[in-house]
């Protein structure tokens, strides 16, 4: 996984961030939570999701995905190519 800030508080967007992130063949992002708003565009590739009551969905490009507030996720690239999501938070991770 590489991620990428693009936007965020040390560019003058105060409580917003704003990332992306290639996850390779066969990679993830860890099934985590966090306090603030996610809003996730898919920009290449199809990845597995899980939602906050652990339903999973695949996701391909264009598709747009908002995560509340402490909702358990993740992401998994079963693919044999790269995948590409744009997130942008309500929250500073940096």
């Amino acid at each position: 996984m590489i991620s990428r800030v693009l936007a965020g508080p040390a560019q003058g967007c105060g409580g917003l961030s704003v990332r992306l992130i290639t996850i390779k063949p066969d990679g993830r992002l860890p099934r985590r939570e966090f306090e603030f708003q996610r809003v996730v565009t898919m920009l290449q590739g199809e990845l597995l999701f899980m939602d906050g009551d652990g339903a999973m969905h695949v996701v391909g490009e264009g598709d747009v995905i908002i995560i509340r507030p402490y909702e358990r996720h993740h992401f998994q690239n079963d693919s044999s190519s790269l995948a590409r999501i744009h997130i942008t938070e309500t929250g500073d991770r940096t």
